[in-house]
């Protein structure tokens, strides 16, 4: 099984994947400084200081919709008001389900690509139907659409 496993990520590798599991180097965007001039029509109230938000599947970014099966559009909306540092939109790829947030609920990894080319991984869980998308706050980084 193990090597199953073993050859599974390689192939992935390989293929240019992106692989995204507990214990793997975590990259993160610099801070942007509350004080530095900022892009038209963002939220600047939506901007974590905590580090870890987002980055690490222990505090995930959490959303959610009262529909039943509306999680997955909730995770969409989310996406759709990330901005870079440049307050230009984001392109998302969502990688793999997998892992649990501190809550139990299953968490998705996405990989988000900036207007400038970087890449880095952001854990998200969709059950949270009392988490508007467009309230919860960018990780630190990113922006907010001003809406």
């Amino acid at each position: 099984m193990m090597k199953k496993i073993m050859i599974s990520m390689l192939s992935l590798a390989l293929m240019g994947g992106v692989v995204c599991a507990k214990g793997d180097e975590v990259k993160k965007l610099a801070a942007i400084e509350k004080t530095a001039k900022h892009p038209k029509g963002v939220n600047l109230k939506l901007m974590s200081e905590d580090a870890d938000y987002g980055y690490s599947d222990k505090k995930p970014i959490r959303v959610g919709s009262k529909e039943e099966f509306g999680g997955p559009q909730a995770e969409r909306e989310y996406f759709a008001t990330l901005l870079d540092a440049a307050g230009k939109p984001v392109k998302v790829q969502r990688l793999f389900s997998g892992g649990n947030d501190p809550e139990g609920h299953v968490l998705d990894c996405y990989e988000v690509e900036t207007s400038t080319g970087d890449k880095v991984r952001l854990w998200i869980s969709m059950y949270h139907p009392k988490n508007k998308p467009e309230k919860q706050p960018a990780p630190v980084g990113f922006y907010k659409k001003r809406g």
